[in-house]
């Protein structure tokens, strides 16, 4: 067992592997192009033509000339580093998706290498600048202003919160009072509601807080372009932890959508909290705000030290729930009836660790290298995954639901088609499983695709793309095709054994039924798995030829199983056994129970089971075809009349077709040629009663014991052996006395 989940971790740590070197890949990803009036009056200072006397006059003021040392500055930490570009190998529009993912692994490494360089130049560049060259003065520039604007926002939303308090109350009071089947309905709307009323009392901070902060603002661009910032970061961040709180709803038992502790709510509720708003608030305003003030290698520095700190707590948080989450997600799986669920909950409990930690990490990147689109890129990528995630399980449980139940036939069909229903419960559950895994490997494709690590879907549009596709669905079509036609043939053979409208098929049309499904079978089987290898593109034909060579070469080595195999043949044409017939072969004789085309299987009298091999037959003795005889010779002592002796015995044959369990066994009056043998001690009367086939033995049984009854009502005697007993004598003439014991009385002697 822990074996098991060791192999359990090296899996699920691979695939997280897999996925960090694909997610590497999104994090490290600049934007695209740059945007806004800022970018376009760089561009016109680039193109400008040079003018010197003012290059001059710029170096000369101290002012200009620390502002002009942190634009090269900048624009320095955007070049690329040397040889970086050309790096990375280009790919055909024919390459393999695993030689793409191949190049893309290179250029995360390369592109993360490139990163950590740029990295410790700038703050090696940050070090040697001159104090004296940054603008302190707008660090205490408009403090008041944002202290004020804070005050608002937040106390507005804690007022808010006072003012719907009872609106909660009575939502939870709600959705508690209902009953097992409502409590669904009134849960989701109850969180819906509570949702609008969150984007409500948001929107209403924004658009006062925008009026407030330009009136704060008056004409300064600056200030207002900082509160700006704030209100924007505040609505973003508040609306996240609002959508955490409908999640979790720490302070309301009623509300709870998953079943989740009071204190642990509590305690995720505040931790979330306290991470995003430190990240959200240091990304989106603190960031830029440094950036516009003391140029982007401080800005850089606030990224790596918000992103150092941030990844720490998160880390910590996350390592000190790990038992508590598994000791929690154990006993769900162990409940849970789906086996492959189950699993998963299982290896989640295990594995949800190191998983989040994966997705921190993520975090972690992308807040460094993107900076100014970081959180709305994990805010997308985040949501979307979400999304899919449940789209999918969604989907996996509409399948389970529509397919995934026990088949239950109606009563007729189970009669005149025995074993589709278990052949259905057996099918059906692999069917669930391969759309199920179609399901998770969509899924996975469309994660990989949000969070940009490759994009499968446009490597499927492709050539060998579409081989793939067309591969996949043509192996799925054969596979689809040969169980329906297995299904449908089996379900008829199955209808002609079990009789239509009443009429039973003989039991030759049973036996060769019986061995077409079994040849169907095999032939099915056979021209799938060829057909499936040819589409895999596996060249069959050396395949056949070589199965013929094979085939030969066991022909010859195995003239046993050939004739075996010949016979077998040429008696199920002849119809020389069919299943249940009592017979004789081999020297053996039995019922036959199982018929092949190789072998007959018999069960003899006294229980045992025989395999004969067809080879081994050279006559076929059948007991159950047309009709047979009870064949018996009753012998009489030579003082009685033979006259009289056939008279009871057809009296007592008579009394015989009286028996309503014999009568319709019997097929023809009895037959008595007459006397056969005059034998040492009876005279012997042959009889033979004509019976149906495979019921000889029954009615023999039963016309002995009449026999016997009539014979002894009438006095005649039917002879045993008897014996003489010669004392002897002596040289007199007289013999030896005998001893006799009587026991009923004293042991005396006799003469």
């Amino acid at each position: 067992m822990r074996f098991i989940f060791e192999g359990r971790r090296l899996v699920m740590l691979g695939l997280m592997l897999a996925a960090l070197i694909g997610f590497m890949k999104a994090a490290v990803a600049a934007p695209a192009q740059e945007t806004g009036a800022g970018a376009q009056s760089k561009a016109q200072q680039v193109k400008a033509a040079p003018d010197y006397a003012a290059l001059a006059a710029l170096l000369e003021d101290p002012k200009s000339r620390a502002v002009l040392i942190k634009e090269l500055q900048r624009l320095a930490s955007e070049q690329p580093t040397a040889g970086s570009g050309n790096t990375t190998p280009k790919t055909s529009a024919t390459a393999t998706l695993a030689s793409s993912m191949a190049v893309d692994t290179l250029s995360v490494f390369h592109t993360v290498h490139d990163g950590g360089i740029k990295a410790l130049v700038q703050f090696n560049r940050l070090l040697h600048i001159d104090p004296a060259s940054w603008d302190w003065s707008a660090v205490g520039e408009n403090v008041w202003r944002m202290a004020l604007l804070f005050v608002f926002a937040y106390g507005s939303w804690l007022l808010y919160g006072r003012l719907i308090r009872p609106v909660l109350v009575r939502l939870d009071r709600w959705s508690t009072a209902a009953s097992a089947r409502q409590h669904l309905l009134r849960l989701c709307l109850s969180l819906t509601l509570i949702g609008a009323l969150g984007l409500l009392g948001l929107g209403v901070i924004f658009i006062t807080g925008n009026f407030l902060s330009a009136t704060l603002a008056g004409d300064s661009e600056p200030a207002l372009w900082r509160q700006t910032l704030f209100l924007n970061a505040f609505v973003t961040l508040e609306f996240a932890r609002l959508v955490i709180g409908l999640v979790l709803t720490p302070s309301y038992d009623g509300l709870h959508l998953f079943p989740i502790k009071a204190d642990q709510a509590k305690f995720w509720m505040r931790r979330s909290s306290g991470l995003i708003r430190f990240l959200g608030y240091g990304l989106m305003w603190l960031v830029p705000v440094v950036e516009r003030t003391w140029g982007i290698d401080a800005a850089q520095s606030v990224v790596w030290t918000l992103a150092v700190v941030g990844l720490i707590y998160a880390l910590h948080t996350v390592f000190s729930q790990r038992r508590i989450l598994r000791d929690a997600l154990l006993p769900m799986a162990e409940r849970h009836p789906n086996g492959m669920i189950s699993w998963l909950l299982s290896a989640l409990a295990h594995t949800w660790h190191l998983l989040a930690a994966l997705y921190i990490g993520m975090v972690f990147l992308v807040g460094l290298t993107r900076p100014t689109d970081a959180l709305p890129f994990i805010a997308r990528a985040t949501g979307y995954t979400f999304l899919i995630i449940a789209g999918a399980l969604l989907l996996s449980a509409i399948v389970v639901q529509l397919l995934g139940g026990e088949v239950r036939l109606k009563e007729h069909h189970r009669k005149r088609v025995p074993l589709l229903e278990r052949r259905l419960n057996i099918y059906l559950p692999w069917l669930v499983r391969a759309i199920r895994l179609v399901i998770l490997l969509v899924a996975i494709a469309l994660i990989l695709s949000v969070w940009h690590v490759t994009n499968i879907f446009n490597w499927l549009g492709t050539n060998p793309g579409q081989q793939f596709l067309s591969t996949v669905f043509d192996v799925a079509f054969i596979l689809l095709g040969t169980l329906l036609a297995w299904l449908v043939t089996a379900s008829l053979i199955e209808i002609k054994l079990n009789g239509v409208s009443d009429h039973m098929p003989s039991a030759r049309m049973q036996t060769l039924l019986a061995l077409f499904r079994n040849v169907v079978a095999i032939a099915l089987l056979t021209m799938a798995v060829m057909m499936v290898l040819s589409e895999l593109g596996v060249n069959i034909g050396p395949l056949l030829a070589g199965a013929g060579v094979l085939g030969l070469a066991i022909g010859f080595g195995a003239q046993k199983l050939v004739q075996d195999v010949i016979t077998g043949v040429f008696i199920q044409l002849e119809n020389a056994i069919n299943t249940g017939d009592t017979i004789t072969v081999g020297g053996i004789t039995g019922t036959a129970e199982r018929l092949s085309i190789r072998s007959v299987g018999l069960r003899d009298l006294n229980g045992t089971y025989h395999i004969v091999p067809f080879s081994a037959v050279e006559v076929v003795s059948n007991y159950m075809r047309g009709y047979a005889y009870h064949k018996a010779e009753y012998g009489i002592a030579y003082r009685e009349s033979i006259d009289e002796a056939i008279t009871y015995l057809e009296a007592a044959f008579e009394e015989l077709k009286a028996d309503p369990a014999m009568r319709g066994k019997i097929l023809e009056p009895i037959n008595i040629p007459g006397v056969t043998e005059l034998g040492a001690s009876s005279v012997n009367i042959r009889v033979m009663i004509k019976t149906t086939p495979g019921d000889q033995w029954a009615v023999g049984r039963a016309y002995n014991r009449l026999v016997k009854m009539h014979f002894d009502a009438a006095g005649i005697e039917i002879p045993f052996p008897h014996t003489t007993i010669y004392f002897g004598e002596d040289k007199s003439g007289k013999a030896p006395p005998v001893y006799v014991q009587n026991l009923g009385g004293k042991p005396g002697a006799a003469g």
